[in-house]
């Protein structure tokens, strides 16, 4: 069972008294939007009357906080039942089995606090984004039997037939659809030490138990790694594979429950409990539609956990089988080789919300970037599942970062690599899933020059590639131009530098500085992932950041060697290093559009130069031509609709499939404006004709 608790009592103070005089808020929740609140950094207190009924007295209770910015205390009944710390933005849950009482009403009650410390990432005042506390995200109760599955890491990686060429377009190809290899990792938590069954994967007619991968000769159920007592009786996983939107069952099967590797753990609720790795071995699925963001086709696997008979636990994971790779200086999307644009939208801005940002408002806000031509962006911090989820389903490619900003301190110490290799882990576990994530982050503008800042670099991003060999992990740099041959972006598999040429990093060349970061660095493809203008630290308003836009692009197009950019940003932020406005209204006017999502004009340069394509008209036609430059990537399914002067729709034309540097041509008499739709239903622009 799964129930999201919405409704709690919040007041803010050092301690629980303060509960007595507080009020009824509606999760998600931050105090820092609140009349008397803005500037108030320090802990506040929630409190939720839940209600347990006897049954489940041999249940097992959790609660999931999807954030608490930035350190939490769950209690139950006054008696704490766990706490999450150095991380304001990963999720993370507490067991409440053990502290409950069954058939009574219970008093669940978090602290939290949001001062700032050193023991942190963000460390101290050193990022430049809003450090808004409370309970940010949803909270879920979770019921379910003694044992419970946790953390499905799905292996989804394509076959890809058509080998790409780095030497050019010969070969490239994009693939939709082909092999695959798919297969599970999962973890089940046994309450009291007792031990499981078999492996996962028995094939069809094998004897109860048995492992694929077994030795010949072993006895049934046996497994490489597993204890002699294994296995258990009465314990078996079933699983069921589904395309998303669709009824067929894709692949299903069932085995008893098996012992890969195991750990134990002591709580304060349930004593001692043993978590052991479940895995379904991997296999080929021969025919599978592959994730690419004009086409998100996706997954659904279902893993049901029972014990002689009796549902314990359902887990279910969405997921996509796409390829992203890094070979020479470009990128390879399931075969083809692209270039992409984007922009960096900065969440929790709006100041009706912050960082309690509803469904609606963060899927407004989404649409707006996505609308924008965005299809590969960054975050400096780890987002909502309903972020990720919805660039899953509508196809955005997204760094996801740990929030390690800022060259104070200036050398990241053992602290910080200890917290950031924690806030990996628990990035990574919440959300290696995502199709949309092709990369990691582990830091953005330290002091990349420095010895130790580049050991840590190389240290996390090592971490990170451990923890998921199939993805990027990056540096992002703002000191590049100082010696690009060993500046800390050159640990990451993707150079990626902010580029400030012109306002934060002086008057330099701008293509004299890429060309000596391109030579120092061969065969490495380049990412500028930040460029605009901050007012009002600088000048010249929305016209300038659109000026600064433009040249900005011109000048990427001419290197061959930068695969993508990230402009930045969508929106005016909300940040605690704010030039402009006070208190909740503290923002830097980075934006090209405004807190709320309002677009600025230069929203719409933005989204006509990301756009993959070009429009204009030669007498009664319309010429559409796929850009062969920045960005460059395969139109597949795009439509386009003509309109008269009135608005009135007058025709809808296919494209069926453009390369990039191929036109096609539409009769366009009497149109007056063409809107241009993406096979995902989002409009790429609309364009006086």
């Amino acid at each position: 069972m799964t129930k999201e608790l919405k409704n709690w009592i919040f007041a803010a103070g050092q301690d629980p008294d303060c509960l007595k005089n507080g009020r009824e808020v509606t999760l998600p929740h931050t105090w820092n939007v609140e009349e008397g609140l803005e500037e108030y950094r320090g802990t506040g207190w929630y409190a939720y009357t839940l209600d347990v009924p006897g049954e489940w007295a041999d249940r097992r209770v959790r609660l999931r906080f999807g954030a608490a910015f930035h350190e939490a205390a769950v209690y139950v009944n006054g008696r704490e039942a766990g706490r999450h710390a150095h991380s304001g933005y990963t999720p993370f849950t507490v067991e409440l089995t053990g502290l409950l009482r069954a058939g009574e009403e219970n008093r669940l009650t978090v602290r939290v606090s949001n001062g700032f410390t050193d023991a942190l990432l963000p460390f101290q005042r050193s990022f430049d984004w809003a450090d808004d506390g409370g309970l940010i995200r949803a909270v879920t109760l979770l019921v379910t039997g003694a044992h419970f599955l946790d953390r499905a890491a799905v292996t989804a990686r394509p076959i890809l037939l058509k080998a790409a060429s780095a030497g050019g377009r010969t070969g490239s190809c994009r693939m939709e659809g082909g092999p695959a290899v798919f297969g599970v990792s999962v973890r089940l938590n046994c309450p009291d030490g007792s031990a499981a069954g078999a492996c996962i994967g028995a094939q069809a007619g094998s004897p109860a138990g048995a492992c694929i991968g077994a030795q010949t000769g072993s006895p049934a159920g046996a497994c490489k790694g597993a204890r002699p007592e294994a296995p258990a009786a009465g314990l078996t996983l079933a699983w069921e594979l589904f395309r998303e939107g669709r009824e067929e069952c894709v692949l299903h099967g069932s085995a008893p429950c098996a012992i890969f590797g195991e750990r134990e753990k002591t709580t304060d609720s349930c004593g001692t409990e043993r978590e052991i790795t479940l895995k379904l071995p991997e296999r080929i699925l021969e025919n599978v539609d592959y994730w690419h963001f004009d086409r998100p086709a996706l997954y659904r696997l279902r893993l049901t956990l029972k014990n002689r008979g009796v549902t314990e636990d359902v887990c279910e994971t969405v997921f996509g089988f796409r390829d992203f790779h890094t070979e020479g200086s470009a990128f390879y999307l399931n075969g083809e080789r692209v270039r992409l644009c984007g922009t960096e939208w900065m969440p929790g801005s709006d100041p009706a919300y912050a960082a309690a940002e509803t469904p609606e408002q963060m899927e407004k806000m989404l649409k707006l970037l996505k609308e924008s031509n965005c299809v590969f962006t960054r975050f400096h911090w780890q987002q909502d599942d309903f972020i990720l989820d919805w660039c899953d389903r509508h196809g955005i490619l997204v760094q996801e970062e740990v929030p390690f900003w800022g060259a104070d301190p200036q050398d990241a110490g053992p602290l910080q690599k200890e917290i950031a290799f924690m806030q990996l882990e628990e990035m990574i576990a919440a959300h290696r899933n995502h199709p949309c994530i092709f990369a990691w982050g582990v830091g953005n503008e330290l002091y990349a020059q420095g010895e130790k800042t580049i050991r840590y670099i190389r240290e996390a991003a090592a971490h990170a590639h451990a923890l998921d060999p199939d993805r990027c992990a990056n540096y992002v740099s703002n000191t590049w131009f100082e010696n690009p041959m060993t500046d800390g972006t050159a640990d990451g598999d993707i150079l990626m530098i902010n580029d400030y040429i012109g306002t934060w990093h002086g008057d330099r060349d701008e293509h004299e500085e890429l060309s000596r970061l391109i030579a120092d660095n061969p065969g490495r493809p380049v990412v500028p992932s930040e460029f605009g203008l901050c007012e009002p630290a600088f000048s010249g308003g929305d016209e300038r950041r659109e000026q600064i836009f433009l040249e900005k692009m011109e000048a990427y197009r001419q290197h061959e060697e930068i695969a993508g950019t990230i402009y930045f940003c969508l929106n005016d932020y909300r940040t605690q290093m704010g030039e402009d406005g006070e208190g909740k209204m503290r923002r830097r006017v980075h934006g090209s559009a405004a807190m709320d999502g309002t677009p600025k004009p230069s929203y719409y340069a933005v989204q006509r130069e990301c756009a993959p394509f070009t429009l204009h008209r030669e007498q009664d036609q319309l010429v559409l031509s796929c850009r062969d430059g920045l960005p460059c990537y395969e139109m597949r399914g795009y439509l386009v609709t003509l309109l008269d002067e009135r608005g009135k729709r007058l025709g809808q034309t296919l494209i069926e499939r453009l390369r990039p540097g191929e036109s096609m041509r539409i009769p366009a008499q009497g149109a007056a404006s063409a809107a241009v739709y993406r096979p995902t239903g989002d409009c790429a622009g609309s364009y006086g004709v």
